[in-house]
């Protein structure tokens, strides 16, 4: 059974987001059938693995966010007993998936696998919002934009096709016509996906949490490193002393991965910041709003409508790095407000002298192919490692965790995924 020794907690109630949750408090500051679309196999939502004879395994998932939550809660639906941990709880700000919103497409240049995957995260995503009672998925459309029509760009109109993703190829007059306040200067050529969405990403990961907690899992607030073991790993270490047994461990907690596993993952993940700026529409406009006006995307911007009134978001990207989840301030840069001033001011003239109304600094979690890592630790038998999201694992959320789940549980996966997702030498 899953034990916890020496731990003495207490309880707390946290009413955040809509729901009241009870989680537990360790150490309170520690820190097929299968569908083949377009040749690329992808389980399905329950069939295609062979489930585990097991009753009731017992798993610990150290990790609440997109990766950790999705995969407790679908471990949770197939009856396994689970323990999520946590450092600092679900959708708390230094996580990779907390902010406010994501986004979700299914143009992903020539990596046809993922945009299937895509396809099928969208009808999960609004099933799920009606189960837990919240409006997480925003239909608005992507307007992806370029100088040129480059060689992903055009493997994914092909990749598209193939697929039946609606798209649309727009000529810069025809952006500027659709979109007024979009000024296409350097732009030859843009396409529009009309079914992309923006997700709610902090709010979705404590509905995600809260529904786990539902169906019987065990949330608990405390920073966990792996034990002792040979062959198989016993335990979970916890910074006051304490230890958690389980018989599966699942480390799901991105940019931490490499920080937990420096040896095996400190060479295959990068964790580069991202500074998230907002800047506030003029009093009375609506045009810079959802659902007026896409998200957007080109070379090394990418931005959102404004939703719930928070600010056009504008996010300039930066190169690899080793941003420090635990410690590093989350203060936007100088150079990056004034790189987003200066999109701002090329690509929506009227919004130049607007204020910045809030900014956030989170970290992807980058592998060098930007594939996913879904594979089992070569020194313990009984430990995966689930992470790598690459900046786009997020969207990926229902879909990831029904596929972890049922890897832990024993389910056989498709080679062809197992090839994406093994670690690499």
């Amino acid at each position: 059974m899953i034990e916890r020794v020496h731990l003495g907690g207490q309880s707390i109630i946290d009413g955040e987001g809509g729901g009241r949750r009870k989680w537990v408090i360790i150490v309170g500051h520690m820190t097929s059938r299968r569908t083949i679309l377009g040749g690329v196999a992808a389980t399905a939502a329950m069939p295609g693995f062979a489930q585990s004879s097991a009753a009731s395994p017992e798993v610990a998932v150290v990790g609440a966010g997109a990766f950790g939550a999705w995969t407790a809660l679908h471990l949770a639906e197939a009856g396994a007993k689970v323990t999520l941990l946590d450092a600092y709880g679900p959708g708390n700000p230094r996580a990779t998936s907390g902010d406010e919103t994501r986004q979700i497409r299914a143009g992903y240049g020539s990596r046809e696998m993922y945009s299937v995957w895509a396809l099928r995260a969208m009808g999960l995503w609004r099933k799920r919002q009606q189960e837990f009672g919240r409006n997480l998925f925003h239909p608005i459309g992507r307007l992806q934009m370029a100088a040129v029509a480059g060689k992903e760009m055009v493997a994914q109109g092909e990749v598209l096709k193939k697929l039946g993703v609606p798209f649309e190829t727009l000529t810069p007059e025809e952006i500027h016509k659709r979109w007024p306040v979009v000024r296409p200067e350097g732009v030859g050529i843009g396409v529009y996906e009309p079914d992309a969405a923006i997700l709610m990403a902090r709010e979705s990961i404590q509905a995600v949490a809260e529904q786990f907690r539902k169906r019987g899992g065990t949330i608990t607030i405390a920073r966990a490193e792996p034990g002792s073991g040979s062959g198989r790993l016993e335990n979970l270490r916890l910074q006051d002393g304490g230890v958690l047994r389980a018989e599966q461990f699942v480390f799901a907690c991105g940019p931490w991965l490499r920080k937990l596993f420096p040896a095996l993952l400190g060479s295959r993940i990068a964790t580069p910041r991202r500074d998230v700026i907002y800047f506030g529409t003029p009093a009375g406009e609506t045009r810079f709003s959802y659902p007026r006006l896409p998200n957007f995307s080109e070379s090394t911007y990418y931005g959102f409508p404004s939703l719930y009134s928070r600010g056009l978001k504008i996010c300039p990207t930066n190169p690899d790095s080793n941003f420090d989840p635990d410690t590093d301030e989350r203060i936007a840069a100088p150079h990056q407000l004034k790189r987003a001033r200066d999109y701002l001011t090329l690509r929506f003239p009227e919004m130049r002298d607007q204020p910045v109304v809030a900014t956030h600094v989170c970290q992807l979690e980058n592998t060098t192919d930007e594939h996913f890592i879904i594979d089992k630790h070569p020194e313990w038998g009984n430990v995966w490692i689930a992470g790598g999201g690459s900046g786009h694992g997020f969207k990926h959320g229902p879909v990831l965790g029904d596929y972890i789940a049922k890897r832990v549980l024993g389910g056989s996966p498709d080679p062809q995924l197992e090839g994406f997702f093994r670690l690499k030498k």
